[in-house]
């Protein structure tokens, strides 16, 4: 178990990783903010939403 970077919480880091925004929260966490297996799969999934709704200059 780890710790998240932003939350603190506690996750397993193989996690399963299937949604939409899980998938955008994880490129954005290897591509801009080199977080990767630092993150729990929340914090990666609201991320991910973020980014689909304000940096729209990412999916044109």
């Amino acid at each position: 178990m780890k710790a998240c970077c932003l939350c603190k919480n506690h996750f397993d880091p193989p996690q399963q990783l299937d949604l939409p925004e899980h998938k955008v929260g994880l490129h954005l966490a290897e591509q801009e903010y080199h977080d990767v297996g630092e993150v729990c799969a929340d914090c990666l999934a609201s991320r991910g939403r973020l980014a689909m709704m304000y940096k729209t200059e990412c999916f044109d």
